[in-house]
Formats: structure tokens, C-alpha cells, sequence
């Protein structure tokens, strides 16, 4: 089974319970999310097909890479790309698409890999400072 969604970006909330749920606009009871300041270990999606790989003959990059989101939606997603080269790495995972709201409010994102490695599949994991 899969989950719906609106097939748009939107502002993730939070209840007074601490649930969360999103939406646009106000709900009762309901408070927008703070920027978050510090993400720690993000798996990236879709490395196998990024530009960096493709481009790069199958490698990734090293613990350390700096890297930084993209501050434009790239073929629908967030991405997060490499600081020297602008390649992309891959994409965030769709929960982390409430960033959009403060990257256009020009809030800029950047850290560093923390892991990548080929097996099972390819991967990068990142770590993004606000």
C-alpha cells in the first residue's frame, strides 16, 4: 500500500500533541515547525541515478565532501548537490520537503557527507547545517 499526498509542497505542522500533519494554512490547535538548524544523517535517494555518479564513473564521494541544497526545486525534488562541483548527489527524501519554505525565504543549507558506500546499493549520507 502506498500514501497520498497533495502532489505539491506544503508547511508541515504540529499539533499541541506533538503529532505531526501537513497542510497549508492555519488549523486549529496547529503551529508551523521552527527551521530546523541541524539534520543529521540523511540518506539520499536516487544516488545511482544523480549526476555525480553518472558523471563521476560510478564513484561517490568521500566522508567530508562538502556539500549544500540546492536553492531551486531540480525535476520536482530537493536535491542536495556537491559545494565545488554544483553536481547532484541526490535527492532528500520527501520529508524533508518543508525546507522549501525557508530555502525561498533564503535560508541556506550546507554540511557535509558522512558516509557513502556502494553496497547493497549506492548511497550518500549527509549531515546539513542552517
Amino acid at each position: 500500500m502506498g500514501s497520498t499526498g497533495s502532489g505539491s509542497f506544503g508547511n508541515y505542522r504540529i499539533g499541541r500533541n506533538g503529532g505531526e500533519t501537513s497542510g497549508k494554512g492555519g488549523i486549529g490547535g496547529m503551529e508551523e515547525i521552527e527551521c530546523p538548524t541541524l539534520i543529521e544523517n540523511i540518506r539520499l535517494e536516487d544516488v545511482a541515478t544523480s549526476e555525480f555518479y553518472v558523471n563521476n564513473n560510478s564513484t561517490l564521494p568521500a566522508p567530508g565532501t562538502k556539500v549544500q541544497v540546492r536553492d531551486k526545486v531540480y525535476l520536482g525534488r530537493l536535491v542536495v548537490e556537491t559545494e565545488d562541483t554544483k553536481q547532484v548527489l541526490g535527492n532528500l527524501p520527501t520529508q524533508y520537503n518543508y525546507l522549501l519554505t525557508y530555502i525561498t525565504k533564503g535560508m541556506y543549507y550546507s554540511g557535509n557527507v558522512i558516509s557513502s558506500g556502494n553496497t547493497p546499493v549506492p548511497f550518500v549520507v549527509v549531515t546539513l547545517n542552517g
